[in-house]
């Protein structure tokens, strides 16, 4: 029997059509041939938070960093766990298991994850899938390969995976608690890619707020016969960004030209051509969808993604935009299916550069399947972006732009002109469809005609003008430019050994995680949204200052694409698993002391030693209603106030209060209705940890327990018992 695991159950019930004999089960397909398609939904599995790696359940600041070595895996909450139980029973009768997740790192991770977690150890096969489609299903069935020539591409997922668990797990908890010492309230969070995009918000902001606009002026020669030349200004006048601030020597220099004669010193005359823009990755597809559409980068994929899974475009998570060769053929058919029919000029047999089957790595460019978009039923954002997809692909098949361009340098008493002139011949491509920004910049780089002109011939200055001109500021981020940023993130690096070596990576991030990274710093509050333009918010700002002052590597982005390329290297096989890991963990161990241990802001509280757990850091807060209290960062144990100094202790809290505190007093606790004590035979409390894990307290003898993984109404396994 074959057990085919795919990503989710549209990729499932793809593959089940094509294989044949579908009939539906609780939680697979059986089909033809004793093959029985299932499928995950994402990541079934969850890494064990830090608390379940430490003595006690109670991360200390003596715990940090915390650092696995034997890394623990759980279903994720919801059906996960019977949708692992599934594939469990189903590889009790397996002969072979092919990993059928989505064509990238994370859908090698996910699959092979839970054949580890449940340990199966046969026979294992990949199938990689670029389009569901049944022409491209049929295709890759086919090709199936050895799912061990992939190992390389797993443990680039599980380096990125556990090295953004270390940095964000690790570093998140120790700001947290540096700054709750401070009398900062709140829990905050960083993380590998989450925290330098959010620099280039802060950054961005920054450059808009410190503006200063200036003024600046270009001098314009007037000749007869209607042309236009600008003054090439020397350097002695210019400023670093070649602009003549002195409006003064504007004037005095329109003046001196004015009605003297014009020498041309040098025309030429050439023409060229334009092809068409390479097919969309997803980052230029978001790019294109915000630019025109308004869309958000996570509409846009999720869009993307739709039109996927109803086999109507390839596999969107891509950022290659070449195509294999091999595609080539099924061209006609594909263009007659989106509608091309009537367009000028369209040439199925035409080869455009996006046709190398030497550049494609492990996708190619999205396009079209050729299948019926009409026949499916999509939403409004799903069409949108289908007619950026379709326009994309039918400019492939369209003759280039042509044009001419014209330039002429002139001498005006001693002064050197230059005039510059554009002409289109043959629109070609460009007929087609809206302009984006890169489009309409290249289209407007030369307006304005010139006539043939020979050397030495002499035209007049009319009159010479001044044009004055004001610098802009930088524009806000949209989706679109953020993750344009993100992904040429090479430009913001001075270094040049550094840029040089990020140019050729994929940048701040991966295609398939950028998207959700600017929802996870708006869901946590560190930006927003204000229609098309996204800004980091007070928090925000505060929490980008605070690291520069101790840990400015966590904020730069050229830090954290160095550790993509290092990703990227695992992937290819160009780099081991392990020396990255313990980078990682080296990074980590220093990271934390700092975090937990920096100066952060100007607000220092002083600490006091902990009655409980005989640390240095307990720290007198104030409670809402004004009440003074004491609070250890490391043990998170909670005194009254004694003159000053840690007084009597406040008992843990029962389930629905504060650690037994409130506004400063301790709590009355209502009666312990939890499993029985097996010391003290009395009945517990039912508490939750600071990130809502339920545990059970004894109040007598103070012993906790995580509940029973089986009845969550029984006491599990045991903790240390707490002082």
């Amino acid at each position: 029997m074959r057990i085919i695991i795919a990503e989710k159950p549209s990729v499932a019930q793809a593959i089940a059509g094509v294989l044949g004999n579908a009939r539906k089960s609780d939680g697979y397909i059986e089909c033809a041939g004793s093959t029985r398609v299932t499928w995950c939904f994402g990541h079934l599995l969850e890494q064990a938070r830090p608390e379940e790696y430490v003595d006690g359940g109670k991360v200390l600041a003596s715990h940090l960093p915390v650092i696995p070595t034997d890394w623990k895996l759980s279903p994720r909450d919801g059906g996960a766990g019977k949708q692992v139980k599934v594939i469990r029973d189903l590889l009790k009768g397996a002969d072979e298991v092919v990993n059928a997740g989505d064509a990238d790192r994370e859908g090698q991770l996910l699959v092979d994850e839970v054949l580890l977690f449940l340990n199966w150890k046969g026979k294992t096969s990949r199938l990689w899938l670029s389009s569901l489609d049944d022409a491209s299903v049929r295709k890759a069935l086919s090709g199936i390969r050895d799912n061990a020539a992939m190992r390389p591409v797993y443990e680039s997922a599980l380096a990125r995976q556990r090295a953004d668990w270390l940095m964000g797990m690790n570093g998140s908890i120790a700001l947290s608690r540096n700054l709750q010492a401070c009398g900062v309230p709140g829990a905050w969070s960083i993380g590998r890619v989450q925290t330098p995009t959010l620099a280039l918000l802060v950054d961005r902001q920054r450059d808009i707020e410190h503006f200063k606009a200036r003024d600046f002026y270009q001098v314009v020669a007037h000749l007869d016969g209607g042309i236009k030349a600008a003054w090439q200004v020397p350097d002695d006048f210019v400023d670093e960004d070649g602009r003549l601030l002195d409006k003064a020597k504007a004037d005095e220099t329109a003046r001196r030209i004015t009605g003297k004669a014009a020498r041309v010193t040098k025309f030429t005359r050439k023409t060229g051509e334009r092809a068409a823009p390479l097919p969309y990755t997803l980052g230029g597809l978001q790019k294109a969808a915000s630019s025109r559409f308004g869309l958000s980068a996570k509409d846009t994929l999720a869009a993307a993604q739709e039109l996927y899974e109803a086999k109507i475009t390839t596999y969107p998570r891509t950022d290659c935009s070449y195509l294999p060769i091999e595609m080539h053929s099924s061209a006609g058919g594909i263009l007659k299916a989106i509608g091309s029919e009537g367009i000028a000029g369209l040439d199925p047999a035409r080869k455009h550069a996006a046709w190398n089957t030497g550049k494609v790595e492990a996708h190619h460019g999205l396009i079209p399947t050729g299948q019926n978009p009409d026949a499916a039923s999509l939403s409004a954002h799903a069409k949108r972006v289908f007619d950026l997809i379709r326009e994309s692909y039918i400019r492939l098949f369209m003759p280039p732009e042509t044009f001419e361009t014209r330039e002429a340098l002139f001498d005006i008493d001693g002064l050197g002109f230059r005039a510059v002139a554009r002409t289109v011949l043959e629109p070609g491509w460009t007929k087609l469809g809206g302009k984006d920004d890169d489009e309409r910049q290249e289209q407007g780089e030369a307006a304005g005609t010139l006539p043939d002109l020979r050397e030495g011939e002499a035209r007049t200055c009319e009159r010479g003008g001044v044009i004055g001109k004001r610098t802009t500021p930088p524009k806000p981020y949209t989706d679109g430019t953020l993750i344009a940023t993100m992904t040429g993130v090479h430009k913001l690096v001075t270094d040049p050994k550094l840029k040089a070596r990020l140019k050729e990576t994929s940048g701040l991030g991966t295609e398939a995680t950028r998207a959700s990274m600017i929802e996870v710093l708006i869901i946590r509050e560190y930006a927003e949204r204000a229609k098309k333009e996204i800004q980091p918010t007070d928090r925000g700002v505060q929490l980008i200052d605070m690291l520069r002052k101790v840990a400015p590597e966590l904020a730069d982005p050229g830090y954290t694409a160095l550790q993509e390329d290092a990703l990227a290297d695992i992937a290819a096989g160009r780099a081991p698993f392990a020396g990255f890991m313990d980078g990682q963990a080296q990074a980590v161990r220093g990271f934390s002391r700092t975090l937990l241990d920096g100066k952060l802001t100007d607000n220092q509280l002083v600490m006091r030693a902990c009655p409980a757990c005989g640390g240095a850091r307990c720290a007198k807060l104030k409670s809402k209603a004004g009440n003074s209290y004491h609070r250890c960062m490391d043990c998170q144990a909670a005194f009254g106030d004694d003159v000053g100094k840690p007084g009597k202790r406040f008992e843990d809290k029962p389930s629905g209060e504060s650690n037994g505190v409130k506004d400063g007093k301790q709590s009355s606790a209502p009666a312990a209705t939890g499993p029985q004590c097996p010391a003290c035979k009395k009945p517990t409390f039912k508490n939750e940890t600071k990130t809502g894990k339920p545990y059970f307290r004894c109040g007598g003898c103070k012993g906790a327990w995580w509940p029973d993984r089986t009845s969550a109404k029984k006491l599990g396994s045991k903790w240390e018992t707490m002082k």
